[in-house]
């Protein structure tokens, strides 16, 4: 540990759900009055509300490319940020990128993700960049740990013992700018996620059908997931409300009494700011590790597996959640 007052930068390269799931090691850091600043993607990085971090740098290198031009945007922004004098870099990132980044930075404490039997040769590179590191397994771990969980291991030299909080009123002002007006409209989340997790188009449209016919629906999507949201409407005669920025889509989500959602961001969203859930997860290899990793952290939720039929079960699961 340095011998200076603790001063945080934690490096996620990744997509929303994956940087919401910072959300308990940032209440906890705050706990203890820690300074942090956070470097996202260009596309997570207004997903926490501005009282959450001191700071947010945006990327711009690409990811998993070890091009010219990206190897320079790295060593550029370790030039600005080293004067910024962090004591601790956080590396929650498998992207080597993170790692390069960390190692140009060059802070006292550089902490990140390692397994020596399962990527011996990344493991020895990253030990020229890191001063220590966290195992974190290279496939899917079979003790089912929650991906906060995972994190929160990078930082226990900061936070000591403790568990990542499930608490709500700690978790939702660290995502949520606003509080929206309650609204009774179910949200569902219409996003081309559906597709790439290999959710068909035509079951998200029953999902839709059926719980139209059981109630007031609020359809809502990133604008620039328009065209598959068009076509959501033009098969279910649904409105479709397109969001440009994260700001109102979170409030859009924190207002609604519920939402169904595959496993995407809107999905962590809900789970750090207590929407209820009804989470829908494509039957994929290793299904039970993969819902441990991402289920909904902290709000309440029923986990809907994707195999036919699953729309209705996904309507009856709704109907429990809500009711309890």
């Amino acid at each position: 540990m340095p011998k200076v007052s603790p001063s945080v930068l934690i490096i996620r390269l990744d997509a929303i759900g994956d940087a919401l799931a910072l959300t308990p090691l940032l209440a906890a850091l705050q706990r203890h009055a820690i300074p942090v600043d956070l470097i996202l993607r260009p596309a997570n990085a207004a997903i926490f509300a501005p009282r959450a971090v001191r700071r947010v740098v945006t990327s711009e290198f690409e990811l998993r490319s070890s091009s010219r031009e990206d190897l320079s945007a790295i060593g550029r922004l370790g030039d600005e940020l080293r004067g910024c004098g962090y004591s601790h870099v956080l590396v929650a990132t498998e992207d080597p990128g993170g790692y390069r980044l960390a190692g140009a930075i060059g802070a006292p404490v550089r902490i990140g993700f390692a397994d020596p039997l399962g990527k011996p040769l990344k493991s020895l590179w990253t030990r020229k960049l890191l001063t220590s590191s966290v195992y974190r397994s290279a496939s899917l771990d079979r003790r089912a740990p929650h991906e906060c969980e995972v994190l929160f291991k990078l930082a226990r030299s900061l936070v000591g013992d403790e568990k990542p909080t499930r608490v709500l009123s700690e978790l939702r002002p660290l995502v949520l700018e606003t509080e929206a007006a309650a609204d009774d409209r179910i949200a569902i989340q219409i996003t081309e996620k559906w597709h790439r997790l290999g959710i068909a188009f035509e079951a998200v449209v029953e999902l839709v059908r059926r719980l139209t016919a059981t109630g007031a629906l609020r359809l809502i999507s990133a604008q620039n997931e328009r065209r598959y949201g068009e076509q959501i409407a033009e098969a279910t005669s649904a409105t479709v409300e397109y969001f440009e920025t994260p700001a109102p889509w979170k409030a859009a989500i924190g207002a609604a009494p519920a939402i169904v959602a595959p496993d995407s961001g809107a999905l962590h969203v809900a789970g750090m700011i207590g929407t209820p859930i009804v989470a829908v997860f494509p039957p994929a290899r290793k299904y039970a590790l993969q819902v441990a990793r991402w289920a909904p952290w902290a709000a309440p939720n029923r986990i809907v597996r994707a195999e036919p039929g699953w729309p209705l079960r996904a309507v009856d699961a709704l109907a429990q959640l809500i009711s309890t």
